[in-house]
């Protein structure tokens, strides 16, 4: 091994797109060998060089600022990688059509730990771990991939986890992880037709979640906004209004039209969605569909909780913030025990833990009365934050119900703005009833809602919502959908 510094030569990759693939040229030298381990090799003139590329899942600078290096190599060097048996020479290598990726499965042929690779977007790869034929493939990882082209009908790709190589005998899987290597050398190549709900789930939303890495949403002059990837080319031929996201889904609108897609950038092709609600840990979607309420999964299909194997974990998220209280009526009046009257209240601030509650002598209970309470301020698991000041339902002597709060009955003279936010809250209710963290269903002649959702008391009827949604009929019998943000959805 020469001990002395070898001089390298540092070039710019050329990059054009084809079939959706990045392809990158390397017109330096004849391309010799390919080796995992020791790299890749061309031949310039009588000379050796080891190509030395850049990390791929460095995706920032991969696309801003693609280069590689050629290295010179020592005579004992090449010698080493021709007698090294993993070495796959240039001579094998044979011209592919790597479209052809898009229709195919491999999938390995061992005893255990079996995997299954395919394409999974224009950008990545996914491999899959197959138990046995009764469970359902489980997601290990995805790769982001390009293709390498040499000249001369040499091309191979080079992705996170290694090298794929066409040769004259097969395709050579070259894989970092040893168990992938291993399970790669022999596999059977089948039809891809269309992606699987457990195909699509990935854990690894870090690479494929938009603004987080890899995808971006990019605004346009013209106020709409598209989704592209790190090499500025459009990953959805579309442009929107508007975008939602979560971890699983990617929810497009644009002139009152609702496009949905996954992360594999399929188009789940609804024509007539009046809404969706998005579920925060499942790979699942709630949408109205005509005026039906379902809920689907990644493939657009009605969603089973046998469709993949998953179980979120929830160690990342903070614990919910509470504060504990007791509301008493003593000698006719009312009083608030608590050690974190702040919280409650954050005007007061005191020591103490015994308060007294104003404005309070028309009331016949309030809705903590002789019980051990605790409201939750913010739950970041639940993405939760209470909206001060913190609303509590009463009873008032005449059968009647008042919304009010805590901040107006524990302020002796509480200001302007305390009092207008009091005064605007539905007073002289029929009947009154907790349904969530501070939102109530309240009655009132004979109509309701779910306050402060909606804060016009309307519905003739009001079902129990179905997590984003609930199902409502109006006075002249016209039926339809509330959401969670008060947005009405009728029925055709």
């Amino acid at each position: 091994m020469n001990i002395f510094k070898k001089p390298f030569f540092l070039f710019i990759l050329l990059s054009q797109i084809c079939f959706g693939q990045k392809v990158f040229k390397i017109k330096e030298g004849q391309l010799e060998f390919v080796n995992l381990e020791k790299g890749v090799f061309v031949k310039k003139g009588n000379s050796y060089y080891e190509i030395r590329l850049q990390k791929i899942n460095d995706y920032e600078e991969f696309a801003k600022d693609s280069k590689y290096e050629l290295q010179s190599v020592t005579k004992e060097e090449i010698d080493a990688v021709k007698k090294d048996s993993s070495t796959i020479f240039a001579s094998r290598i044979e011209t592919y059509d790597f479209k052809n990726f898009e229709t195919k499965k491999f999938t390995t042929i061992n005893d255990d730990n079996n995997y299954q690779f395919y394409k999974y977007n224009r950008n990545f790869f996914g491999i899959d771990f197959i138990k046995d034929s009764i469970h359902k493939p489980i997601k290990g990882e995805i790769f982001h991939y390009c293709i390498l082209d040499f000249g001369n009908n040499k091309k191979i790709i080079y992705h996170e986890g290694g090298f794929i190589i066409p040769t004259k005998e097969k395709i050579i899987f070259l894989f970092k992880e040893k168990d992938l290597a291993a399970a790669f050398r022999n596999y059977k190549i089948s039809e891809l037709k269309s992606l699987t709900t457990a195909e699509i789930f990935s854990t690894e939303t870090s690479k494929l979640r938009l603004n987080d890495g890899f995808y971006t949403i990019d605004s346009l002059k013209n106020k709409q906004v598209k989704i592209v990837d790190i090499y500025n080319e459009n990953a959805v031929n579309k442009t929107f209004d508007s975008i939602a996201f979560n971890d699983f889904f990617i929810i497009g609108f644009q002139k009152g039209k609702i496009a949905l897609y996954n992360y594999a950038l399929q188009d789940l092709k609804f024509t007539n969605l009046k809404a969706v609600g998005m579920e925060r840990f499942y790979p699942s979607l709630q949408i109205i569909d005509e005026n039906l309420l379902r809920r689907i999964n990644l493939i657009g299909e009605n969603y089973r909780p046998g469709d993949i194997q998953y179980s979120h974990d929830f160690s990342n998220y903070f614990d919910s913030y509470n504060v504990e209280f007791k509301i008493v009526k003593e000698d006719s009046s009312f009083y608030l025990y608590t050690d974190n009257i702040f919280s409650l209240v954050p005007s007061l601030a005191s020591f103490e833990n015994r308060f007294t509650l104003f404005n309070a002598s028309k009331y016949e209970t309030l809705e903590f009365l002789d019980k051990d309470a605790s409201i939750t301020l913010n739950s970041e698991m639940m993405d939760y934050n209470v909206k001060f000041p913190i609303m509590i339902y009463a009873k008032l002597k005449n059968g009647k119900y008042d919304l009010t709060t805590i901040e107006y009955l524990g302020t002796k003279n509480p200001n302007d703005e305390i009092t207008t936010f009091n005064n605007k809250l539905p007073k002289n209710l029929d009947a009154i009833e907790v349904i969530s963290a501070q939102n109530y269903l309240i009655q009132k002649n004979g109509l309701c809602t779910y306050y402060p959702i909606m804060k016009e008391i309307k519905y003739k009827k009001l079902e129990p919502f179905q997590g984003n949604f609930a199902r409502f009929e109006l006075p002249n019998g016209q039926k339809g959908w509330l959401d969670l943000r008060g947005n009405e959805y009728l029925d055709n």
